[in-house]
């Protein structure tokens, strides 16, 4: 071959890989033409480490979790929108750590994104602090745009953190941040089952010219933890002064969930794909039937007609003979017509019978971390068999004594066919796939998190904590009313009792849960078959694109059935709106219209239209 032709195959060459390299601006150029493909855009930052991937993984896993549709974008492409980043993204997150070193350049970008294109953007912690060499900046890049000084210089040697509390104003504040009610405490302070006030990881921060949302509090004052910031185009600032993807990785998911639902629905507007069936609340009652110690509550149970049909609990039962060792014989003994055999079989007609750990509930509970993972296994067969051999049907709910539930255990549980689980982390969250410790649970199985009032949970805790009657009634009805209000599901638990307190309670919740159910705002199931209904959920491929005068178009599909897929996009309060498209319910709240699939077809496609 001639020099000539090397030379020329070289030259196409480097023009092939020119084009290619900028294809990615072109496609994004100011002049290229806008994808009205609704999306959140989530800004990736340098991913440099193992940990930086595990925080980007957390929040694409609850956006996913959440219905709301998103792409990664990178630093190296956010610049290539120059001015149009509205026309491309409903709303912009950036995560913590993975952001601390961003540009000037980017800065800018997201600043006119919001001054001057009316964008919405959620800030964590860190953004923009931090110079190519690490070293800190001396004003945050964005701290202008928040309204807050955030990640102040610590005085003398001092980390750059410190842990504090995470209060708000009111219960109302909570509530309408995504707080489910029992979560905070006396003084408004987000805490959780068995430890009270939570301690969150905060900057050290002052408030400029935004408003305080929820806050720390210090001998200077209140130092803030959230803050809202609105401008006259209609933009917005939310700054969270926490990790919000790091406490997602320590088994709180909450922290990221409720401020990422607040930031996309109330601020930003976003659509999504509701992740509760028929777009309504969520109810589990989670019943935990330890030993033959709890014969005498569930008879007057049964007797006073607090197992209801049409509200089906999640009952889980210790089948073995024994509790505390075997061969103590203070079990539930499943199989023996003379002990648990006969309560069984009236139970499950009241809901899904499922395994509440290894055939002995404490002595699983205490030693499972010490076993054999072979004679684990074994006695969580013997325990879902002797169950299924009453009962004629498959185990497919689980919940660990004690809440002791090394992430280990799942690949038995998914092994024998469990959809669900009682989970003692991520308190007060949605159902969800738990991460602890860098450790991910998975994603055949949800997990479905305790719902606490303060620091108790089930309602002897209660009890013995002297709550007083009036305040747990009240926490179950604000707690229906919530998942009803916010479309989401949640969960609370208790053990059989025939005290009046515990009867009283059980009562006033199938009372408003009823009631709620019955008006159509909540439903009532077991966990396995909102567990069914969420995996449906993550398998609907779905496409959202905004059109002229504030339509909307939308793509549904689901090779497994769209029945009960709700999808809810903003129209405003004063519009009225018609729907092109069949087999679909419509609800209208708070500007929101939910549109909700009727029928089990696989496609389908919707159009919204302003009258």
């Amino acid at each position: 071959m001639s020099q000539k032709n090397i030379a020329g195959i070289i030259l196409l060459i480097v023009v092939l890989f020119t084009v290619l390299s900028a294809l990615p601006l072109f496609l994004n150029n100011s002049w290229a033409e806008p994808d009205r493909t609704v999306q959140v855009g989530l800004l990736a930052g340098d991913i440099d480490s193992k940990q930086d991937k595990l925080i980007l993984a957390a929040y694409e896993q609850v956006l996913e979790e959440e219905g709301f549709p998103y792409r990664v974008i990178t630093p190296g492409v956010i610049a290539g929108y120059n001015g149009r980043l509205r026309e491309y993204f409903e709303a912009l997150v950036v995560p913590e750590v993975i952001n601390s070193d961003m540009t000037p350049e980017n800065a800018e970008v997201i600043s006119s994104y919001i001054r001057d294109e009316g964008g919405h953007v959620l800030l964590s912690l860190d953004p923009a602090t931090r110079l190519p060499d690490g070293t800190q900046r001396p004003t945050p890049l964005l701290a202008d745009l928040a309204g807050v000084r955030y990640c102040l210089p610590p005085p003398g040697a001092q980390r750059p953190t410190y842990t504090g509390n995470w209060y708000f104003p009111s219960v109302d504040k909570g509530r309408e941040w995504g707080i489910t009610p029992g979560k905070l405490d006396q003084e408004n302070a987000v805490s959780s089952y068995s430890y009270g006030k939570l301690e969150y990881e905060h900057s050290r921060a002052s408030n400029v010219d935004a408003g305080i949302v929820a806050f720390e509090k210090a001998k200077e004052g209140k130092v803030p933890v959230i803050t809202e910031k609105r401008y006259s185009t209609g933009g917005s600032v939310i700054y969270a002064n926490m990790a919000l993807g790091k406490y997602k990785l320590r088994s709180d998911d909450i922290v990221l969930r409720s401020v990422l639902r607040t930031f996309l629905i109330r601020y930003a507007h976003v659509p999504r794909l509701v992740n509760s069936p028929g777009g309504k609340g969520g109810m589990v009652f989670n019943l935990h039937i330890c030993s033959g110690a709890y014969f005498r509550a569930l008879t007057v149970m049964m007797m006073q007609g607090l197992f209801q049909q049409e509200l089906p609990f999640s009952i889980h039962i210790t089948a073995g003979p024994d509790t505390y060792k075997l061969g103590d014989n203070m079990g539930f003994f499943a199989e023996s017509k003379f002990r648990g055999r006969a309560v069984l079989e009236m139970l499950q007609h009241y809901g899904e019978i499922g395994s509440h750990g290894g055939w002995a509930h404490n002595f699983f509970a205490y030693n499972v971390h010490y076993l054999p993972q072979k004679r684990a296994f074994e006695l969580l067969d013997w325990n879902s068999g002797a169950l299924e051999a009453v009962t004629g049907k498959k185990v497919v709910e689980y919940s660990a004594p004690g809440g002791n539930h090394p992430f280990w255990i799942n690949q038995r549980l998914e092994e024998s066919g469990v959809k669900a689980y009682y989970y003692a982390g991520d308190t007060g969250s949605s159902p969800t796939h738990p991460r602890l410790d860098e450790e991910y649970a998975g994603q055949k199985m949800w997990a479905f998190p305790i719902t606490p009032c303060r620091e108790f949970a089930s309602l002897e805790e209660m009890e013995r904590g002297l709550v007083p009657q009036k305040e747990v009634k009240g926490w179950m009805e604000d707690l229906i009313d919530f998942a009803a209000q916010e479309r989401v599901i949640r969960m609370i638990y208790t053990h059989p009792s025939d005290t009046r307190y515990c009867l009283k309670a059980i009562r006033a919740f199938e009372q408003k849960a009823l009631s709620e159910q019955n008006n159509g705002r909540i439903k009532v199931a077991p966990m396995s078959e909102f567990a069914d209904f969420l995996n449906r959920h993550a398998k609907t491929s779905f496409q959202i694109r905004k059109e002229e005068n504030n339509n909307y178009a939308i793509e549904l599909e689901n090779a497994e059935g769209l029945k009960d897929i709700t999808v809810a996009v903003y129209v405003g309060e004063d519009d009225k709106n018609i729907i092109l498209g069949e087999n679909v319910d419509i609800t209208k709240e708070e500007g929101w219209l939910y549109i909700t699939v009727t029928s089990n077809q696989q496609i389908i496609h919707l159009e919204t239209h302003p009258l």
